[in-house]
C-alpha cells in the first residue's frame, strides 16, 4: 500500500520554519555590519591622513631646527671674530679701533660684552674669561631652534598617536567583515546548532567592535 507524506508533514517542513526567523534578523546584521565597515574605514583613512599631515609637520620643524641651530653656530662665529679683533685692538692700545669694533657689534653680542666688560676683566681675575659663556651670551636662534624641537617631538608623539588610532579602527573593519561573513553563513546552515552558533558568534563579535569603535575618537 503506497502512501504519500502530505506536504504539511514533510520533514523539511521544520527545520525550514526554524530557519525563518533567522534570515530577517541575519540580514539586519549584515546591513549594520556594512555601515560600520564603511564608518571605520572612512576614519581609518582619516587618521592615516593626520598621521602622514602630523609626520611631515614634525619632518619641517625638524629641518627649521636644524638651520636654525647651523645659523646661530655661524653667527656665534662671526661673534668671536669680531670681539677677537676688539680685544686685540685693546692690548695694543688703540682705543679708536677698539671703538669702531664695539659700535659694530650685533645687539646680542654687546649686551653681552657690556656685561662681561662690566665684570672688569682686566683688573678682576674672577672675572669670566670671554663674553661667550651661558650666562652672559645666547647663541642667535637657540631659543627659536629649542621651541621648533618642542614642537616637532610633540607633532612626532600626536602623528605616532593618530597612527595608534588608525590601526585600531582598521582592525575594527576586520571585525565587522568577519560579522558579514559568519552573519551570512548563519542562514546557509541546515543544522540548528551549527546555524546558532554562527549567528551567536557573529552578534558576540558584532558587538565586541561596536564597544570598540565607541571608545575610539572621531
Amino acid at each position: 500500500m503506497n502512501m504519500r507524506s502530505d506536504p504539511a508533514g514533510s520533514p523539511n517542513r521544520e527545520p525550514q520554519e526554524k530557519k525563518k526567523w533567522v534570515e530577517p534578523v541575519a540580514a539586519l546584521l549584515m546591513a549594520l555590519a556594512t555601515l560600520s565597515t564603511a564608518w571605520c574605514s572612512f576614519e581609518s583613512a582619516a587618521w592615516t591622513r593626520k598621521s602622514n599631515r602630523l609626520i611631515n609637520e614634525f619632518n619641517a620643524l625638524e629641518r627649521r631646527a636644524g638651520l636654525l641651530t647651523m645659523q646661530g653656530m655661524q653667527q656665534a662665529t662671526i661673534h668671536t671674530g669680531m670681539f677677537m679683533q676688539a680685544l686685540a685692538a685693546h692690548q695694543a692700545g688703540n682705543d679708536k679701533l677698539v671703538n669702531f669694533y664695539i659700535e659694530r657689534f650685533p645687539p646680542e653680542l654687546r649686551k653681552a660684552y657690556d656685561a662681561w666688560l662690566a665684570q672688569k676683566p682686566f683688573e678682576n681675575p674672577n672675572a669670566d674669561p670671554h663674553p661667550f659663556v651661558s650666562k652672559l651670551y645666547e647663541t642667535p636662534g637657540t631659543r627659536q631652534a629649542a621651541e621648533a624641537n618642542a614642537r616637532a617631538a610633540n607633532s612626532l608623539e600626536e602623528a605616532r598617536k593618530a597612527g595608534t588610532v588608525s590601526g585600531q579602527y582598521l582592525a575594527n573593519t576586520v571585525l565587522f567583515a568577519t560579522v558579514l561573513f559568519f552573519a551570512s553563513a548563519s542562514s546557509r546552515f541546515e543544522q540548528r546548532r551549527l546555524r546558532v552558533v554562527a549567528f551567536a558568534f557573529a552578534v558576540t563579535v558584532f558587538l565586541f567592535a561596536v564597544v570598540r569603535t565607541a571608545m575610539l575618537p572621531l
